[in-house]
C-alpha cells in the first residue's frame, strides 16, 4: 500500500476557486475521511487523486511519485463510487472480473482473486445472478468486490453509502470497516455524513468551501474545534454569542454565563470584545447532577423523544438552546425546569473570525 500527498492543491473552474491551498498527507494503511457540507469540494478532492480532475496547481503524489500528469489507469488506485456502476448484463463474477480481464490477467489467477474477494464479502452464493437481482447492499458490496480483486495501492470511496437505507448504511458502514483492517490497504473515504466520519476514520479531514478546516481523529476534532464550523458540523453545538467581562460573557438580554477557570484569563485580557461560547448539549445537565456549574431556570418548548435519550429545546434569555438528556428524566413541554451548565466542558470562540480563543 502506499501513503497519499498532497501539497498546495488548488482546483480552479475559470475564475471559480473549488480547491483552494489544500495540503494533507494520508498515511501508509491510514482510513482517512473527508467530511463536510455539499458543494464544499470534497468529491472534486478525491476525483484529482484519482486523475479523473485535473489539478491547477500543486502536486498530488501516491508512493512519492507524483501523479500530476498520470492517467487514473495507471496510478494503481480503485475507486468505489455513489452509485454502484455496474454493468447489468454480467453475472456478479463478470463485474468482478472485468478489471483484470482488461488488463489480461490469466483466467486461473482471475478466478483466485474473484473467489477470495467474494469469500472475504459474503458473494459466493452470489456469483451467477445479474446485479437486478441483488439487493443495495449486495450490489455494494459487488462494487466493492470489483476494487478489492485489482489489489490496488489506494482505495476511493465516493460516498458509497448515500444509496442505502438507513439500518443498510450501519451494517455497510461496519463491514467498510472491518474489511479496512483485514485489507490494511489505504483508504481515503468520502461523505457528507458526521457519523460515517465519526465512526470509520482513523483521521477525518473537515472541509469547508474548498479548505480543510481541521484534520485530526474525531475524538479530538469533536472535543478541541479549531473553529465554529467544526464545532456545529461535527456533533451539535450551541453558540451563545455575548461580550467579555471579567465576570464572564454577558448575553444581549442581560444574562451572566460564568466563564470556567481555563477561560477567565482571557475573558479578562479580552474585556468588551464580542465572543461566542460554544456548549454540548450533553453539557447541560440536570441541576440534581454532581458535577459542578452554573444554574438557570427555564422552560422547555419543545421536548423531542428519541427513545434512550431526549432533545431539550428552550431559550436562556433569547438565544435557543438545545440539551441532551436521558429519556427517563422527567422533562414536560412549558413547565418550569432548572437546569445546569457544566462550564468547565465550555468552549469560547471569536465572533468575528470564528476561531478557537482557547
Amino acid at each position: 500500500m502506499a501513503e497519499v500527498v498532497l501539497e498546495n492543491v488548488f482546483k480552479s473552474y475559470d475564475q471559480t476557486s473549488i480547491i483552494r491551498d489544500v495540503s494533507l498527507t494520508v498515511h501508509d494503511r491510514e482510513f482517512v475521511v473527508m467530511v463536510g457540507p455539499s458543494g464544499c469540494g470534497k468529491s472534486t478532492l478525491l476525483r484529482m487523486i484519482a486523475g479523473l480532475e485535473s489539478i491547477t496547481d500543486g502536486t498530488i503524489a501516491i508512493e512519492e511519485r507524483i501523479v500530476n500528469a498520470v492517467p487514473p489507469k495507471d496510478r494503481d488506485i480503485a475507486m468505489v463510487f455513489q452509485n454502484y456502476a455496474l454493468y447489468p448484463h454480467m453475472s456478479v463474477f463478470e463485474n468482478m472480473a472485468f478489471g483484470l480481464k482488461m488488463r489480461n490477467v490469466p483466467k486461473a489467477e482471475i478466478k483466485t482473486k474473484v473467489d477470495e474477494a467474494a469469500r472475504i464479502l459474503d458473494l459466493e452464493h452470489l456469483l451467477d445472478r445479474k446485479p437486478k437481482q441483488l439487493s443495495g447492499g449486495q450490489r455494494q458490496r459487488v462494487a466493492l468486490g470489483r476494487a478489492i480483486v485489482r489489489n490496488p495501492k489506494v482505495f476511493l470511496m465516493d460516498e458509497p453509502l448515500s444509496n442505502l437505507d438507513a439500518k443498510l448504511r450501519i451494517q455497510m458502514r461496519t463491514e467498510i470497516a472491518a474489511l479496512h483492517k483485514r485489507l490494511n490497504a489505504t483508504t481515503i473515504y468520502v461523505t457528507h455524513d458526521q457519523v460515517e466520519a465519526m465512526t470509520m476514520g482513523d483521521r477525518i479531514v473537515i472541509l469547508n468551501q474548498g479548505k480543510i478546516q481541521q484534520m485530526d481523529t474525531p475524538l479530538r476534532v469533536y472535543q478541541d474545534p479549531a473553529n465554529m464550523f467544526v464545532a456545529g458540523f461535527v456533533g451539535q453545538m450551541n453558540f451563545l454569542t455575548g461580550i467579555l467581562e471579567a465576570g464572564g460573557l454577558r448575553l444581549g438580554d442581560g444574562v451572566l454565563l460564568t466563564l470556567p477557570d481555563a477561560l477567565k484569563p482571557q475573558g479578562e485580557q479580552l474585556s468588551g470584545r464580542a465572543a461566542v461560547l460554544g456548549v454540548r448539549p450533553e453539557h447541560w445537565l440536570p441541576q440534581s447532577a454532581p458535577e459542578s456549574g452554573q444554574d438557570f431556570d427555564v422552560v422547555p418548548n419543545r421536548v423531542e423523544l428519541l427513545g434512550s435519550e431526549q432533545m431539550l429545546h428552550f431559550a436562556l434569555g433569547k438565544q435557543a438552546i438545545t440539551a441532551r438528556w436521558p429519556s427517563d428524566l422527567p422533562v414536560s413541554e412549558d413547565q418550569p425546569l432548572s437546569i445546569k451548565l457544566e462550564t468547565n466542558k465550555a468552549l469560547l470562540f471569536d465572533a468575528a473570525s470564528e476561531e478557537r480563543i482557547v
